[in-house]
């Protein structure tokens, strides 16, 4: 039910490959330019979410040329080590963080709520033998429902 959100970073490597998040966004400067190999893109991240989501999800239409491997800074000689001297080094790379499909959870929050509130009203309707309170009942826990939900994207934003 989530997203991937692709983010240009740039990290601290540190000793254990534990990595410390600098600068977002952050691309490498031209001055080290020599040093990463990418092709320069307008866009910062240089890779769309649905794009990466996509691929993600389905790895298999993914291919080594692809205009989004280009775009992702990449180490041109060796790999990235932490400098003897200063214990550290700095890197750039694309960070994906995990989401929530707000569009899929505010659809859910609206199929529970109407059809929970249209079973309690009916319940209630036929038991007590007043339809009016019934649906009074079931619009407030309706609203408090999407209330809710609301109160857990603007939480998770």
């Amino acid at each position: 039910m989530g997203h991937l959100e692709p983010i240009s970073i740039q990290f601290e490597l540190h000793p254990s490959n534990l990595v410390d998040v600098r600068k977002v966004p952050d691309m490498p400067p031209e001055s080290r330019k020599d040093e990463y190999l990418y092709q320069p893109c307008d866009l910062i991240p240089p890779i769309g979410e649905n794009l990466m989501t996509h691929l993600f999800h389905h790895p298999h239409e993914a291919n080594e040329r692809a205009i989004t491997i280009m775009r992702s800074p990449k180490k041109r000689k060796q790999r990235l080590a932490i400098c003897p001297q200063m214990g550290t080094n700095i890197g750039w790379g694309i960070h994906l963080v995990e989401g929530w499909a707000m569009t899929k959870l505010w659809l859910l929050a609206l199929v529970i709520s109407s059809i929970g509130g249209i079973v309690f009203a009916v319940t209630w309707s036929v038991v007590k033998r007043d339809i009016q309170a019934a649906f009074a009942v079931a619009a407030y826990f309706a609203a408090l429902f999407g209330l809710g939900v609301g109160t857990v994207q603007a939480y998770l934003h």
